[in-house]
């Protein structure tokens, strides 16, 4: 059995799993999703899709985004992953290289099944001469419409590449690993302020991220759950806090999903989602006790269990989802679905898009579920000859 660390949670969890974490991933991914399908604003320019946050074109909206902006959550949850499948391996006598190899095909699978099914669409679309056809004609580079999510993988690989290393550094040194990451991050920003050029922001692609990972290595250790109340709330506390010093430069924007550096048209992360990462992970660690209780009934326990696996694939194919819904409704004459104003229109219409999206959604999921159960079956028919 793998050992568990982390609370009250995990003492309700099945062997190997901390249901704590599998709800905070899920809550998270269901922040994204919702808030994804809330907040975007698609419009077409020269027959292109580009869309926009209402954030970014909405005054007063930002301090949701103190709340919202809830990536750094997967990471931490993936440090946790990562730090206790590291521990099985070296248990079963598996080197460093077969862990990446190993956690690298849990994500690349699915990655590479939704890249594939997209690349065969838009190749039938042009060897049947409708290169117009072809939904990739119609995309823009850098939306989150419909391959956003996929800078998070990409991002998370170079992590997990890199996991053996900073798990060794956390043994060793402790806490002095994450403040040398802030330091750097802290000083990619500087460098950035002052040149005017973006490079350095490079760096903070995966520095910022990995804060949150090497917090998960604490969670997993028990050092969080050691810590007690007043250590969350100081966490919690000072994470908020250093957001509201930072936005109050001129440097950095107000909201944290407004990010003015971009690095090959992914939006470089900066020192103000550092400061949010403690900020949730604190405040999700003082919500722990209550989820705890919940997580102890056995139909909180199924319910995360059920959803558990459809995490990657819902994260992988909700912006799909919500260009397949966004064309039905265009098709079928609606016009609230593109373009960029914040009227009382716009806001009374989403619920309709989100759940034309979770429509799409389901759909897709269904019909992934069984493709997926066809292949067993073929598989099985051909062990059984």
């Amino acid at each position: 059995m793998v050992e568990r660390h982390g609370g009250a949670a995990a003492e309700s969890a099945p062997p190997g799993r901390d249901l704590f974490m599998d709800l905070l991933r899920l809550v998270a991914m269901t922040a994204v999703v919702f808030l994804h399908w809330l907040s975007l604003m698609p419009s077409i320019s020269d027959g292109i899709v580009v869309d926009r946050n209402v954030v970014d074109v909405t005054v007063g909206l930002w301090p949701l985004t103190w709340l919202a902006e809830v990536m750094a959550l997967f990471f931490f949850v993936g440090g946790y992953a990562n730090w206790v499948s590291m521990r099985a391996a070296r248990h079963i006598g598996e080197t460093p290289a077969q862990f990446v190899v190993r956690r690298w095909n849990r994500l690349l699978r699915p990655t590479l099944a939704f890249l594939g099914l997209w690349l065969g669409i838009d190749l039938l679309a042009r060897a049947m001469g409708h290169r117009d056809a072809s939904p990739l004609a119609h995309v823009s580079t850098g939306n989150t419409i419909p391959f956003g999510p996929l800078w998070f993988i990409g991002v998370y690989l170079v992590v997990i590449a890199s996991s053996p290393i900073t798990a060794a550094a956390h043994r060793r040194w402790g806490a002095r690993v994450v403040v040398a990451m802030v330091v750097a991050v802290a000083l990619a920003d500087v460098v950035t302020f002052s040149t005017h050029v973006a490079a350095a922001m490079a760096f903070n692609l995966v520095l910022v991220w990995s804060v949150p990972h090497q917090l998960g290595y604490f969670y997993a250790d028990g050092s969080l759950a050691r810590m007690g109340l007043r250590g969350r709330v100081v966490m919690a506390g000072s994470g908020l806090l250093a957001i509201a010093g930072l936005t109050s430069l001129p440097y950095y924007p107000r909201s944290l999903v407004t990010l003015p550096w971009t690095v090959s048209f992914i939006a470089a992360p900066m020192l103000t989602q550092v400061a949010s990462a403690f900020w949730l992970v604190g405040l999700a660690l003082l919500l722990q006790p209550a989820a705890a209780r919940v997580l102890s009934r056995p139909w909180a326990q199924r319910v995360v269990g059920a959803a558990t696996p459809y995490a990657m694939p819902v994260f992988l194919w909700h912006m799909t989802a919500y260009l397949v819904a966004a064309s039905v409704l265009v098709w079928s004459g609606a016009d609230f679905v593109y373009g960029i104003r914040t009227d009382p229109t716009w806001w009374w219409t989403r619920p309709v898009l989100i759940l034309a999206s979770a429509v799409a959604l389901g759909a897709i999921l269904a019909v992934r579920r069984s493709l997926r159960m066809m292949r067993h079956r073929l598989a099985g028919a051909a062990v059984s000859r």
